[in-house]
């Protein structure tokens, strides 16, 4: 895999949780995996 394609999703992976909030990514991410908290 190239490394800048990683790197870029990595990018935007921190941004959303910087945007959204670590909770609400949290919260987030539960709900995708079908996981109620």
């Amino acid at each position: 895999m190239n490394l800048s394609v990683v790197t870029q999703g990595f990018g935007v992976g921190i941004s959303l949780i910087i945007a959204i909030g670590a909770q609400n990514s949290y919260v987030l991410k539960n709900g995708i995996l079908k996981k109620h908290v």
